[in-house]
């Protein structure tokens, strides 16, 4: 099932507008939110070791890439909330990049 990707907008919105991200890793993140999040987001949903307790209604998903033009590392941490899943939603509650140096 495809899901609709639903930011908060005040804790996740301006956060990721605000990451240090070329053009290039912007479409990289986009892609990978839509191929792995939108598309498959129901694998994330039934693994239990991504959920953050017992019986939460949240998961954890992680992505981490490199921006194309910078080579700079993003690990990103995403917390998403599926209690509207059954209406085709996953809301993104939280989200945190650790970025890296710059590779090579």
């Amino acid at each position: 099932m495809a899901y609709l990707l639903q930011y908060h907008e005040t804790a996740v919105m301006p956060y990721l507008f605000g990451l240090d991200l070329s053009r290039e890793a912007r479409v990289v993140l986009a892609t990978a939110l839509h191929q792995e999040l939108r598309l498959h987001g129901d694998v994330y949903m039934n693994n239990p070791a991504r959920r953050l307790a017992p019986g939460s209604d949240c998961f954890r998903f992680d992505l981490v890439f490199r921006d194309p033009a910078s080579k700079v590392i993003h690990q990103l941490r995403l917390i998403i909330s599926d209690t509207a899943a059954r209406y085709g939603i996953l809301r993104v509650e939280y989200a945190e990049d650790e970025a890296g140096s710059s590779s090579s």
